[in-house]
């Protein structure tokens, strides 16, 4: 990687940063719409990959939007709005999907309706359960709080960049070859342990959680969002594309950058439902 590609790739990085900041410090509309915007890109990545390597039958069109009205409908239940557009909409995706396996004359269509369900379980869900976090942190849903979701991303970005740099430097011992080659345990290791520390910073200017709290959130992070990553590459290997996009110059696609924090979420909601009294 030469010079112009390094800074490419930083500028486009701190680019990504900055908006999910404006996300997460703007207030729950900002974090609506950043993370709507996100939450349409990556699923429109994802179905573009499925379509491309299997050519089953697939509305990208139809799974986008319907992916981005459930994203609303969890924003208008957790604001107390309408809140029965949640089940209704989540029921209706359902039973299109089975009316359309039913009438459309296609060899394909159950191959087509898994793929669909899967995106939005893969990236709907995680990003409609980050929401959740993200009001109070004892997750009560009453009122809306940056604070847990900006340590999820801190930990995950920390972890990235201390198991990419310590990995280059001293990885000798692959993790998973087979699904990424680049990945080393000592990287993996390295991720772990840089997260922890940074949990313990993080503690200082938010005591609100004991540093036993903090540092096991750290771990979930740093191991999950490992496991995210992984996936991801499998799922790419999978559909034969080497980025899920080009979004992001240096980067790849949204799903290239939030491959972590797809798999983190759900264990994050999980471990804040059994060790914080949610």
């Amino acid at each position: 990687m030469n010079i112009k590609d390094i800074i490419t790739r930083a500028g486009a990085g701190i680019i990504y940063i900055l908006v999910i900041l404006l996300g997460l410090l703007g207030g729950r509309f900002s974090f609506l719409a950043v993370f709507g915007a996100i939450l349409g890109s990556g699923l429109f990545e994802f179905y573009r990959m499925v379509e491309k390597d299997t050519s089953h039958a697939i509305s990208k069109i139809f799974n986008i939007l319907m992916g981005v009205i459930i994203f609303i409908s969890v924003f208008l239940y957790l604001e107390g709005i309408y809140t029965y557009l949640l089940p209704v909409f989540i029921l209706t995706y359902l039973l299109i999907l089975i009316a359309s396996a039913i009438f459309l004359r296609r060899h394909d269509i159950l191959h087509g309706i898994i793929y669909s369900v899967f995106g939005q379980v893969y990236i709907t869900m995680p990003l409609s359960l980050l929401m959740f976090i993200s009001y109070s942190p004892d997750m009560a849903g009453s009122e809306y709080n940056w604070v847990p979701v900006l340590a999820l991303f801190v930990f995950l970005w920390v972890n990235d960049t201390a198991a990419y740099f310590i990995g280059s430097l001293i990885g000798k011992h692959k993790l998973i070859e087979h699904i990424s080659p680049k990945k080393s345990i000592e990287g993996f290791i390295a991720g772990i342990l840089f997260t922890v520390l940074a949990s313990l910073i993080f503690n200082r200017f938010h005591p609100d959680f004991s540093t036993a709290f903090w540092m096991g959130l750290a771990v979930v992070v740093a191991l999950f969002g490992t496991l995210g990553d992984l996936f991801e590459s499998l799922i790419k290997r999978t559909c034969n594309v080497k980025d899920a996009g080009n979004l992001i110059p240096g980067h790849g696609g949204i799903l290239d950058r939030i491959d972590s924090l797809l798999v983190t979420v759900p264990a994050v909601y999980l471990y804040l439902i059994l060790f914080h009294s949610l």
